[in-house]
């Protein structure tokens, strides 16, 4: 009777071209929505539609207006103090405000004389740069829409010859899904590249390398097809999703060719090729489901981007093994498919690895043991932070633009706060918030604020209380008449009044302290109530978000993989022994990010749970349970180097040439998720490689004692 995986490869090779068919044509139903695919960044892909505070800052804007703003510096070497400068700003203002999705424009031009702090808001000290404020209008097909607005008021602005620059959460954005959609191709490409490269290495034949990219092809088009056609749109975490499949996705198809090239030449094509891939379809399929679950475990994270970044993942690792499974057994219908094997220094060198932790295994856990003292010091320095416009190259035309900015004019990232009371215009309410303002405007990072107050015109001298009587709401009523959108964005009806600060960019960690000092200065009635709305709110709920995305992946990961390594290997030694092989190299990527000061953001908060998922392969690989080996396990793990050493190594060492690849990524996270991973993955083979051979020696050693010591009671008694 023929063993279950000699069966199910036997029906693969049967049914070989059909299943290939098949395999086109999802293939070419997949192309059709991957060619819609689009870039979002936006903040909101942090939040689940029902978040409360998503629908907070979705009630902000209901009631306030969008809170993104575009920036523009303009400048010129005439200034803009005279006649002829400020009717160039007022000729610009107008060409502003009819482009399309503009819901105001704030400039010399439209704030009047009166409100001398405002008007000096939007110009240098030397008169030769004056900022405009555009404020784009709220509605939800803002994301879809923002790129075209943006570009339409860039448009505008260029039939002046004045010299502009840009800034803004928006045009931050926007960078980042412009450089999001260059860097998915530019590292998918330099992957292709440098796969072949690899792949050629190692098989030293064309035929082998072509296989090998055409099933990692394929899975990565069924992947991002699915991905296109369930409306998803690509964005700085999932952009990496790509490169992934086809870096990870490499693995099974080596293991399938290499063996197959390892069987007896005497054998007949169909056998010869039967053969090899049962001897290694069962450990491949426990590896892509083991690195499945990994991804898997993302989606219990309450963040959609990494819920997106999980199931997608999984799908691409599942698909990988299906593509591997129909393209490599078809094309090795032809003998020009099969890699040339011969003894090569990583044979060699897994041997020497190996003999390392087998020969001295209580030195070898020593030393693991003090580095792993070092990876929890660096681990106990981590920090959770993200920063938007810090993902971008220091270099970076939006980077140098905000820079200008902020040197130039001041600061201009908005923190927006709510005063709700029963009377927001009652003198006590109004007299707090002016003492505020004040107070808040004494910290360092805080350059303005503005509030119904300052639009009104009310000096910081006078406090609302001496005003004449009704003084306040004549003023109001008749800004609500002569400028009703001004009116609108400051105060709702009699009981919602908005404050704003504004601060330079910041990362979340830094603009939570900041709240944190301006909550502190505010003094208001008791019945009065005041927090924190718009972006920077939201902003900063990132940082809790990224810590329990980590842990609960993490936590969810490792029990998924050890509990599909238990049913694997059927043995509480192999498990127990797992348990420390993949855990060091997870320490030890979290260790260096601490000490090296990068911190868990958007991207690397996922990264202990993905490179859970992807360690453990070469440990299945190694632990499971051998024939030739019995129950010993230092004999199994001998017996697993000497067969397939080498293709770990080789697996490895492509893994690891893979997510560097990911180190030329302009935003800088991604950058730091692929030279991180690369890390774990090395340090993942050299741990299964040295220190599972050690903990197996001093395992049999201590059961040996056990033995002794029972044979010496039996023998007693």
């Amino acid at each position: 009777m023929k063993m279950p995986w000699q069966q199910c490869v036997n029906w693969f090779w049967r049914f070989r071209y059909l299943l290939l068919l098949v395999a086109g044509g999802v293939t070419a139903l997949a192309l059709g929505p991957l060619l819609t695919l689009g870039v979002s960044n936006s903040l909101d892909m942090w939040y689940p539609g029902d978040d409360p505070a998503l629908l907070q800052y979705e009630e902000f804007q209901k009631q306030f207006g969008s809170d993104e703003i575009v920036v523009i510096a303009i400048s010129s070497e005439e200034g803009f103090d005279s006649k002829q400068g400020l009717a160039q700003i007022a000729e610009l203002t107008d060409d502003l405000f009819y482009v399309d999705g503009v819901a105001s424009v704030t400039s010399l031009s439209t704030v009047p004389e009166s409100l001398r702090d405002a008007r000096d808001r939007l110009l240098s000290d030397d008169g030769k740069t004056s900022a405009l404020l555009v404020q784009m209008t709220a509605s939800p097909e803002l994301e879809t829409r923002r790129h075209a607005i943006i570009v339409d008021i860039k448009e505008a602005v260029r039939n002046y010859p004045l010299s502009a620059r840009f800034a803004g959460y928006g045009v931050i954005y926007d960078s980042l899904n412009q450089v999001s959609t260059v860097d998915s191709v530019s590292l998918l490409v330099t992957a292709h590249l440098v796969m072949i490269l690899m792949l050629g290495l190692f098989f030293r034949r064309i035929g082998p390398v072509i296989v090998t990219l055409l099933a990692v092809g394929v899975a990565t088009i069924w992947t991002m097809g699915l991905y296109a056609a369930l409306g998803q749109q690509i964005n700085m975490v999932t952009m990496a999703l790509p490169t992934l499949v086809l870096v990870i996705g490499v693995a099974d198809c080596v293991h399938m060719l290499r063996s197959v090239a390892r069987q007896p030449k005497h054998m007949d094509r169909p056998t010869r090729v039967t053969t090899g891939i049962a001897a290694v379809i069962g450990p491949c399929l426990l590896t892509s489901v083991t690195t499945a679950t990994g991804f898997l475990a993302l989606t219990f994270s309450d963040l959609p981007v990494v819920q997106n970044l999980g199931l997608f993942g999984a799908v691409g690792m599942l698909s990988a093994f299906i593509a591997s499974l129909i393209v490599v057994v078809a094309s090795l219908s032809s003998e020009s498919a099969e890699p040339r094997l011969a003894e090569t220094f990583l044979d060699s060198t897994a041997k020497r690895l190996w003999a390392l932790g087998d020969q001295s295994p209580k030195r070898v856990v020593a030393a693991f043991v003090f580095l792993s003292a070092i990876a929890v010091a660096g681990l106990a320095r981590l920090e959770t932070d993200t920063f938007s416009i810090g993902y971008l190259a220091e270099n970076h035309p939006t980077r140098l633009d905000s820079e200008f900015i902020e040197a130039q004019i001041g600061s201009y990232a908005p923190i927006d706060y709510i005063i709700r009371a029963e009377d927001v215009l009652a003198n006590d309410v109004l007299d707090s918030l002016q003492d505020w303002q004040i107070a808040v405007g004494n910290i360092e990072s805080i350059d303005w604020s503005w509030s119904l107050l300052d639009a009104l015109g009310v000096e910081k001298n006078l406090a609302p209380s001496t005003l004449q009587p009704g003084r306040i709401r004549g003023e109001l009523a008749r800004l609500q008449l002569l400028a009703p959108d001004v009116a609108d964005s400051m105060i709702a009806g009699q009981r919602e009044l908005r404050v704003t600060f504004a601060a330079p960019m910041a990362s979340a960690r830094s603009v939570q302290a900041l709240l944190a000092k301006i909550e502190a200065r505010a003094h208001f009635p008791h019945s009065v109530t005041v927090h924190a709305a718009g972006y920077a709110s939201l902003y900063t709920r990132i940082v809790e978000r990224l810590v329990t995305s980590q842990i609960v992946g993490f936590s969810v990961a490792f029990g998924l993989i050890l509990l599909s390594i238990a049913i694997a290997t059927r043995s509480p030694i192999r498990t127990s022994l797992a348990i420390p092989a993949n855990l060091f190299p997870v320490a030890a990527t979290l260790g260096l990010m601490g000490w090296t000061g990068i911190p868990l953001d958007v991207a690397t908060a996922t990264i202990a749970t993905v490179i859970m998922g992807l360690i453990v392969d070469d440990t299945v690989h190694i632990l499971r349970p051998a024939s030739q080996a019995g129950d010993d396990v230092a004999m199994t793990i001998n017996h697993a180097v000497r067969r397939s050493g080498s293709s770990l190594l080789m697996t490895s060492l492509i893994l690891c040439a893979g997510f560097l690849v990911m180190g030329i990524a302009e935003i800088r996270s991604i950058a730091w998720f692929g030279l991180l991973t690369s890390f774990a993955m090395a340090t993942a083979v050299l741990t299964d490689l040295i220190l599972l051979p050690a903990l197996a020696r001093i395992a049999r050693e201590c059961a040996r004692q056990r033995d002794l010591a029972r044979e010496s009671r039996l023998q007693t008694d």
